[in-house]
Parts: C-alpha cells; sequence; structure tokens
C-alpha cells in the first residue's frame, strides 16, 4: 500500500476578516463583523511561524474570509508570509479584483488565487448574487493577465449540477488554470433548501468531472475521490493533521466546514493548541473507518471528507456516506 506524502507542508487557511460584499446562498457564515487588525495578525503569523519551526513543517498559508479583499492589510499580509518562506494564497469571489488589485497580487507573489464560480452567468447570480458572475470573470482576466495562477473553485449543490461542463468550456476560454468542484456542506437538520447531494448526485457528478478530466477540462482531486483513477489524484482529509483553520475572532478548527472549535489563538499560541486540544488529537489518531477496510483506496482517501461525514451523521468517524464504494 503505498505511502501518504505530504510534501512536507502545513496549510494554515485564515480567515482574516469576516466582512463580505456578498451573501451566497449556501454560505456557512453567521457574523459578518469579525475583522484583525495588523497587529493581532503579526502576533498570528508569528505563532504560524513558531509551529511550522517546531515540526519542520513547510508552510502553506491560505488567505481568506468572508471576503479577504475588503481588507486592506492583505497585501502587507501576503508580502510578510513571503518574506518567511510560506507558500502563499488567495480565496477570493473574485468581485473586487480589478486590474490594480491583480498587479498588486503579483507584486506580493502570491502564489495562486482561488476564484469561486458556482456556474455560467445565470447559475451563478442566483448563488452568489446579480452581477457578481461578470466581477468575477473579469477578476480571472485580470489575474491571468498578470499571469499568476488561478483555480476556480466550484461549489455543487443541487441547484446546479448541471454546470460543471459549461462551466468547464468557460473556464478554458478565461485563462483559468484548474477548476475543481468541491460538495456544499450544511448539516442535516439546517438544510432547508435542500441544497445538499444525494449520494446519487456526487456519483453522478464524480463520473461527469472523471470525463472531463480525461478531456483534460478540469482538474479536480476531490472529484476524483471515489472512482477509479490515477491514485496519485485521490484527495485525503488532513483536518487537524497537516491543517488548521484560523477565523476571525481568534477561533481555531481543525477545519472551517468542520465544525468543531478547538481553542483559540486569543488564549493560547497554534503551537500548544495543535500539541495538546483533544478535538485535534483525536482527529489526528483516527483509524479508517472499519467499513472502509477492505477498500484499496481506504488508506489513501482515510474515510472521505470528514466534514461532510459530519453534516451528514453527526460525527466525523464514520465513513463518508456519498461513497460509492459503501453500497456496492
Amino acid at each position: 500500500m503505498e505511502e501518504i506524502n505530504y510534501n512536507g507542508y502545513f496549510t494554515l487557511q485564515w480567515h482574516i476578516t469576516h466582512r463580505c460584499n456578498l451573501r451566497c446562498t449556501h454560505c456557512y457564515q453567521d457574523d459578518y463583523s469579525a475583522f484583525e487588525d495588523r497587529g493581532s495578525m503579526k502576533i498570528i503569523l508569528d505563532q504560524y511561524t513558531e509551529l511550522l519551526k517546531e515540526y519542520n513543517f513547510k508552510g502553506y498559508l491560505n488567505v481568506t474570509g468572508g471576503e479577504p479583499l475588503t481588507h486592506p492589510d492583505l497585501f502587507w499580509l501576503l508580502g510578510e508570509a513571503r518574506s518567511r518562506g510560506m507558500t502563499t494564497a488567495v480565496l477570493t469571489n473574485g468581485t473586487l479584483i480589478g486590474r490594480r488589485e491583480a498587479k498588486r497580487l503579483k507584486a506580493c507573489g502570491v502564489d495562486y488565487v482561488q476564484v469561486s464560480l458556482d456556474g455560467t452567468k445565470k447559475g451563478h447570480d442566483r448563488i452568489r448574487g446579480e452581477g457578481s458572475f461578470d466581477l468575477a470573470v473579469n477578476g480571472l482576466r485580470e489575474l491571468a493577465a498578470q499571469g499568476i495562477f488561478t483555480t476556480v473553485s466550484f461549489t455543487a449543490q443541487r441547484e446546479n449540477l448541471g454546470e460543471l461542463k459549461k462551466l468547464a468550456k468557460l473556464c478554458g476560454g478565461i485563462g483559468a488554470d484548474k477548476l475543481w468542484y468541491d460538495r456544499v456542506v450544511i448539516p442535516a437538520g439546517e438544510d432547508d433548501g435542500r441544497l445538499s447531494l444525494t449520494a446519487d448526485d456526487f456519483a453522478k457528478l464524480s463520473r461527469q468531472a472523471s470525463r472531463l478530466n480525461k478531456k483534460g477540462m478540469v482538474s479536480c482531486a476531490r472529484a476524483l475521490q471515489f472512482i477509479p483513477c490515477d491514485k496519485k489524484s485521490i484527495y485525503r482529509c488532513t483536518a487537524g493533521e497537516r491543517l488548521l483553520a484560523v477565523l476571525a475572532d481568534g477561533t481555531v478548527m481543525a477545519c472551517r466546514r468542520l465544525p468543531v472549535k478547538c481553542g483559540s489563538v486569543r488564549d493560547s499560541s497554534l503551537l500548544r493548541i495543535y500539541r495538546s486540544d483533544p478535538e485535534i488529537l483525536k482527529l489526528r489518531s483516527a483509524p479508517v473507518p472499519k467499513a472502509c477496510e477492505g477498500c484499496e483506496y481506504s488508506r489513501l482517501c482515510g474515510g472521505g471528507a470528514k466534514c461532510v461525514t459530519f453534516a451528514k451523521t453527526g460525527r466525523y468517524d464514520l465513513p463518508d456516506p456519498d461513497c460509492p464504494y459503501l453500497r456496492k
């Protein structure tokens, strides 16, 4: 069985602000006010640097929000992180990126920018707001003009299931380097709009993504999680292991989409939390679910996306309920 290789990276997904200019239908935020000042940002960056040095990890900093482009110190943070040898990325809705912002991102040495597109114009605007599609596409074009590597992120939900193929063609036309999708994550009891995919929905969409991948139109590791493919493409959840999230109010989580709080950088350091928080230790030591033990992919995927499993079952130590191999 292949050994898992993380290439030495430890990812911090940092929500530097909860402020956002959009109100998407699937948004998991219930607060849009929390905001880090530069002094607090430096303290947290120092804590992250300390953690990396302690374990000899390479830093992979994903800066997001809310909408990170609403934060006046975004570019300072990216430059400071790069000066410390970290790989940097920005996760954005793309609507606030014009030529000036794209040039500033280039000057900061950002390694890539991920822009959310949830379909073509009609479908995207229905989910994220009128006019947001054109602004996001313009942002992608400006990023491409600066030679910045761009990823388009597609949040798959029931109302945009038919959009992936159209979006793949669009991405090729606007110079996006990569398209991938993830499943919307809404707790079963709160999914009043019934946006979450069923297992059949996910299987169907994954097969479509696989066909698009073979044509060179889409490259999406999570989409290839549960279908026969090159094993290097299989996604594995690293929440609590090689991934932590910090929210703009200081809350630490193993993953933003896994609603388990693991302390706060206001009360402790990232290193101490990573070393000793009970939930993080539990995640890090969790075995592959028993139902997955006979599967040839189990060591590589680890049982699937813990955030989806938690949303649908209330536990994260069970197999991903969308996995088609469980139904065979």
